[in-house]
Protein backbone atom coordinates (compact mmCIF):
# COMPACT_ATOMS: atom_id res chain seq x y z
CA UNK A 1 0.00 0.00 0.00
CA UNK A 2 1.71 3.38 -1.12
CA UNK A 3 2.28 5.80 1.94
CA UNK A 4 -0.02 9.15 1.86
CA UNK A 5 2.40 12.25 1.15
CA UNK A 6 3.49 14.30 4.00
CA UNK A 7 1.04 17.62 4.84
CA UNK A 8 3.18 20.28 4.01
CA UNK A 9 2.26 23.66 5.48
CA UNK A 10 3.20 26.79 3.60
CA UNK A 11 5.51 28.88 5.65
CA UNK A 12 6.24 32.61 4.95
CA UNK A 13 9.04 34.48 6.94
CA UNK A 14 9.55 37.96 7.88
CA UNK A 15 12.85 38.87 9.16
CA UNK A 16 15.72 36.90 7.49
CA UNK A 17 18.25 37.63 10.78
CA UNK A 18 19.87 35.50 12.82
CA UNK A 19 16.71 33.44 14.36
CA UNK A 20 14.55 33.48 11.06
CA UNK A 21 17.35 31.99 9.01
CA UNK A 22 18.82 29.87 11.48
CA UNK A 23 14.81 28.66 12.10
CA UNK A 24 13.90 28.24 8.25
CA UNK A 25 17.64 26.26 7.17
CA UNK A 26 16.98 24.10 10.45
CA UNK A 27 13.26 23.37 9.37
CA UNK A 28 14.25 22.10 6.12
CA UNK A 29 17.00 20.19 7.23
CA UNK A 30 14.91 18.26 9.63
CA UNK A 31 12.60 17.92 6.44
CA UNK A 32 9.85 19.69 8.57
CA UNK A 33 6.39 19.43 7.32
CA UNK A 34 6.60 23.88 7.41
CA UNK A 35 8.26 24.24 3.91
CA UNK A 36 9.44 27.73 3.80
CA UNK A 37 7.65 29.31 0.58
CA UNK A 38 8.19 33.11 0.75
CA UNK A 39 10.96 35.95 2.71
CA UNK A 40 10.82 39.25 3.55
CA UNK A 41 12.96 41.72 4.82
CA UNK A 42 14.05 44.91 5.17
CA UNK A 43 17.21 44.52 4.16
CA UNK A 44 16.28 42.95 0.23
CA UNK A 45 19.60 41.14 0.32
CA UNK A 46 19.06 39.06 3.93
CA UNK A 47 16.05 37.78 2.18
CA UNK A 48 17.96 37.44 -1.16
CA UNK A 49 20.89 35.35 0.70
CA UNK A 50 18.68 33.05 2.78
CA UNK A 51 15.98 32.38 -0.14
CA UNK A 52 19.60 31.25 -1.96
CA UNK A 53 20.79 28.81 0.92
CA UNK A 54 17.05 27.11 0.76
CA UNK A 55 16.50 23.99 -1.19
CA UNK A 56 13.05 25.36 -1.48
CA UNK A 57 14.01 28.68 -3.31
CA UNK A 58 11.25 30.41 -1.26
CA UNK A 59 9.92 33.45 -2.86
CA UNK A 60 11.52 37.26 -1.85
CA UNK A 61 8.77 39.30 -1.49
CA UNK A 62 8.68 42.88 -1.60
CA UNK A 63 6.12 43.60 0.91
CA UNK A 64 3.60 41.99 3.59
CA UNK A 65 0.81 41.33 0.91
CA UNK A 66 2.50 39.87 -1.23
CA UNK A 67 4.31 37.21 1.55
CA UNK A 68 0.70 36.63 2.88
CA UNK A 69 -0.63 35.08 -0.85
CA UNK A 70 2.57 32.69 -0.60
CA UNK A 71 1.79 31.25 2.73
CA UNK A 72 -0.76 29.61 5.33
CA UNK A 73 1.97 30.36 8.51
CA UNK A 74 3.90 33.17 9.67
CA UNK A 75 7.03 33.95 11.35
CA UNK A 76 7.52 36.92 12.61
CA UNK A 77 11.44 37.21 13.65
CA UNK A 78 12.11 41.33 12.72
CA UNK A 79 12.09 43.20 15.61
CA UNK A 80 9.71 44.77 18.53
CA UNK A 81 8.65 47.54 16.39
CA UNK A 82 8.10 45.74 12.98
CA UNK A 83 6.23 43.21 14.74
CA UNK A 84 3.12 44.62 14.65
CA UNK A 85 1.95 45.73 11.29
CA UNK A 86 3.11 42.03 10.82
CA UNK A 87 0.85 41.30 13.20
CA UNK A 88 -2.15 42.51 12.16
CA UNK A 89 -1.62 41.99 8.80
CA UNK A 90 -1.31 38.24 9.49
CA UNK A 91 -4.47 38.03 11.32
CA UNK A 92 -6.66 39.70 8.87
CA UNK A 93 -5.59 37.14 6.82
CA UNK A 94 -6.41 34.54 8.81
CA UNK A 95 -2.90 33.02 8.58
CA UNK A 96 -1.43 31.51 12.35
CA UNK A 97 1.29 33.95 13.55
CA UNK A 98 4.18 32.47 15.12
CA UNK A 99 5.81 36.15 17.14
CA UNK A 100 9.40 36.11 18.05
CA UNK A 101 9.20 39.42 19.13
CA UNK A 102 7.30 38.48 22.36
CA UNK A 103 7.73 42.49 23.42
CA UNK A 104 5.62 43.64 20.30
CA UNK A 105 3.14 41.56 21.40
CA UNK A 106 2.74 42.94 25.21
CA UNK A 107 2.62 46.36 24.07
CA UNK A 108 0.24 45.78 21.92
CA UNK A 109 -1.98 43.07 23.32
CA UNK A 110 -5.46 44.04 23.88
CA UNK A 111 -5.58 45.17 20.06
CA UNK A 112 -3.95 41.61 18.90
CA UNK A 113 -5.75 39.31 21.17
CA UNK A 114 -9.03 40.78 19.39
CA UNK A 115 -7.92 40.63 16.02
CA UNK A 116 -7.26 37.04 16.88
CA UNK A 117 -10.71 36.39 18.15
CA UNK A 118 -12.16 38.39 15.85
CA UNK A 119 -10.88 36.40 12.70
CA UNK A 120 -10.27 32.68 14.41
CA UNK A 121 -6.72 32.64 13.97
CA UNK A 122 -3.79 31.73 16.48
CA UNK A 123 -0.80 33.20 17.41
CA UNK A 124 2.34 31.57 18.97
CA UNK A 125 4.50 33.35 20.98
CA UNK A 126 7.66 30.47 21.79
CA UNK A 127 9.14 30.63 25.07
CA UNK A 128 12.65 32.04 24.16
CA UNK A 129 15.52 31.87 25.72
CA UNK A 130 13.67 30.78 29.15
CA UNK A 131 13.14 27.56 30.99
CA UNK A 132 10.34 27.61 33.99
CA UNK A 133 7.28 29.12 32.06
CA UNK A 134 5.39 26.24 32.71
CA UNK A 135 6.01 26.19 36.34
CA UNK A 136 4.70 30.09 36.48
CA UNK A 137 1.93 29.25 34.22
CA UNK A 138 0.60 26.76 36.55
CA UNK A 139 1.52 28.77 39.40
CA UNK A 140 -1.13 31.31 39.23
CA UNK A 141 -3.78 28.72 38.77
CA UNK A 142 -5.10 29.20 41.57
CA UNK A 143 -4.07 31.42 44.68
CA UNK A 144 -2.10 34.65 44.19
CA UNK A 145 1.36 35.14 42.63
CA UNK A 146 3.00 37.42 45.69
CA UNK A 147 6.69 38.03 44.00
CA UNK A 148 7.53 38.04 40.20
CA UNK A 149 11.22 39.15 38.97
CA UNK A 150 13.07 38.42 36.50
CA UNK A 151 17.06 39.49 35.76
CA UNK A 152 18.58 39.58 32.58
CA UNK A 153 22.31 39.50 32.14
CA UNK A 154 24.18 39.75 28.94
CA UNK A 155 27.90 40.37 27.91
CA UNK A 156 28.48 44.05 26.90
CA UNK A 157 28.26 43.11 23.50
CA UNK A 158 24.89 42.60 23.28
CA UNK A 159 23.52 45.62 24.67
CA UNK A 160 25.45 47.97 21.93
CA UNK A 161 23.17 50.23 20.09
CA UNK A 162 19.89 49.99 22.91
CA UNK A 163 17.61 53.34 22.34
CA UNK A 164 17.54 52.87 26.32
CA UNK A 165 21.10 53.27 26.78
CA UNK A 166 22.33 56.26 28.46
CA UNK A 167 25.90 58.25 27.64
CA UNK A 168 27.38 57.15 30.86
CA UNK A 169 26.28 53.56 30.29
CA UNK A 170 27.79 53.25 26.62
CA UNK A 171 31.03 54.37 27.82
CA UNK A 172 30.57 51.80 30.55
CA UNK A 173 30.01 49.10 28.09
CA UNK A 174 33.38 49.78 26.55
CA UNK A 175 35.36 50.21 30.20
CA UNK A 176 33.67 48.50 33.07
CA UNK A 177 35.50 45.57 34.28
CA UNK A 178 32.60 44.60 36.85
CA UNK A 179 28.82 43.93 36.15
CA UNK A 180 26.50 46.75 36.18
CA UNK A 181 22.51 47.81 36.14
CA UNK A 182 21.54 49.15 33.02
CA UNK A 183 17.83 49.23 34.01
CA UNK A 184 15.24 48.28 37.43
CA UNK A 185 11.84 49.09 36.65
CA UNK A 186 8.73 47.69 34.99
CA UNK A 187 8.38 45.52 31.70
CA UNK A 188 7.06 48.00 29.63
CA UNK A 189 9.73 50.23 30.36
CA UNK A 190 12.50 47.11 29.53
CA UNK A 191 11.05 46.73 25.93
CA UNK A 192 10.93 50.50 25.07
CA UNK A 193 14.34 51.05 26.33
CA UNK A 194 16.12 47.32 25.52
CA UNK A 195 13.50 45.82 22.73
CA UNK A 196 15.93 43.38 21.31
CA UNK A 197 17.08 42.30 24.67
CA UNK A 198 14.05 41.62 26.91
CA UNK A 199 11.65 39.65 25.14
CA UNK A 200 12.04 37.11 27.93
CA UNK A 201 10.80 39.74 29.89
CA UNK A 202 7.65 40.00 27.90
CA UNK A 203 7.34 36.78 27.84
CA UNK A 204 7.33 36.25 31.26
CA UNK A 205 5.05 38.77 32.38
CA UNK A 206 2.13 37.19 29.82
CA UNK A 207 3.00 33.60 31.33
CA UNK A 208 2.10 35.33 34.87
CA UNK A 209 -1.04 36.72 33.62
CA UNK A 210 -0.41 39.84 35.76
CA UNK A 211 2.48 42.19 33.75
CA UNK A 212 2.02 44.33 36.70
CA UNK A 213 3.87 42.34 39.16
CA UNK A 214 6.39 41.97 36.83
CA UNK A 215 9.75 43.53 38.63
CA UNK A 216 13.08 43.22 35.35
CA UNK A 217 16.34 43.74 36.14
CA UNK A 218 18.80 44.47 33.08
CA UNK A 219 22.53 43.56 33.58
CA UNK A 220 25.75 44.11 31.37
CA UNK A 221 28.56 41.65 33.35
CA UNK A 222 32.08 41.60 30.96
CA UNK A 223 32.84 38.77 33.42
CA UNK A 224 30.47 35.96 31.98
CA UNK A 225 30.18 35.19 28.04
CA UNK A 226 26.44 33.19 28.38
CA UNK A 227 22.81 35.21 28.31
CA UNK A 228 21.84 34.71 31.56
CA UNK A 229 17.56 34.99 32.71
CA UNK A 230 16.57 34.11 36.04
CA UNK A 231 12.97 33.96 37.28
CA UNK A 232 12.04 34.02 40.67
CA UNK A 233 8.09 33.11 41.34
CA UNK A 234 6.23 33.47 44.99
CA UNK A 235 2.85 33.06 45.91
CA UNK A 236 0.06 30.37 47.37
CA UNK A 237 1.90 27.86 45.46
CA UNK A 238 5.16 28.06 46.91
CA UNK A 239 8.37 29.35 45.83
CA UNK A 240 10.06 28.89 41.94
CA UNK A 241 13.78 29.51 40.73
CA UNK A 242 14.50 29.17 36.97
CA UNK A 243 17.79 29.78 35.93
CA UNK A 244 19.20 29.45 32.27
CA UNK A 245 22.40 30.17 31.06
CA UNK A 246 22.25 30.54 27.46
CA UNK A 247 25.22 31.01 24.56
CA UNK A 248 24.52 33.75 22.44
CA UNK A 249 24.27 32.97 19.13
CA UNK A 250 27.02 33.02 16.97
CA UNK A 251 25.31 35.10 14.14
CA UNK A 252 23.85 37.59 16.82
CA UNK A 253 25.39 38.04 20.21
CA UNK A 254 21.75 40.04 21.23
CA UNK A 255 20.18 36.34 20.61
CA UNK A 256 20.54 33.07 22.49
CA UNK A 257 20.94 29.97 20.65
CA UNK A 258 18.19 28.48 23.01
CA UNK A 259 15.53 31.54 21.35
CA UNK A 260 15.71 29.86 18.07
CA UNK A 261 15.69 25.90 19.40
CA UNK A 262 12.43 27.22 20.86
CA UNK A 263 10.97 28.29 17.71
CA UNK A 264 12.26 24.78 16.54
CA UNK A 265 10.32 23.03 19.11
CA UNK A 266 6.83 24.75 18.61
CA UNK A 267 7.05 23.85 15.02
CA UNK A 268 7.69 20.64 16.09
CA UNK A 269 5.14 20.91 18.71
CA UNK A 270 2.38 22.22 15.56
CA UNK A 271 3.49 19.09 13.73
CA UNK A 272 2.65 16.26 16.72
CA UNK A 273 -0.48 14.69 17.77
CA UNK A 274 1.05 14.55 21.50
CA UNK A 275 1.68 17.65 23.50
CA UNK A 276 4.47 17.08 26.33
CA UNK A 277 4.14 20.04 29.51
CA UNK A 278 1.48 22.82 30.12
Amino acid sequence: MKKPAKFQRKLGIVGCGAIGSLVAELLEKRKSSFRVTAVLDAVPASALKLSKKLKSRPRMCENLNQLLTKCDFVLEAASVKASLPVAEAALKRHKPLVMMSTGGFLLNQKKLSALAVKHQTKIYLPSGALCGLDGLKAARQIGKITELRITSTKPPAGFQGAPGLTPSQKRLLYKSKTAFYLYKGDVWGAIQCFPANVNVAATTALASGDPKKLKVRVMADPQIQSNQHEIHVEGDFGELTAVTRNRPSKQNPKTSALAIQAALALFERLESYVEIGT
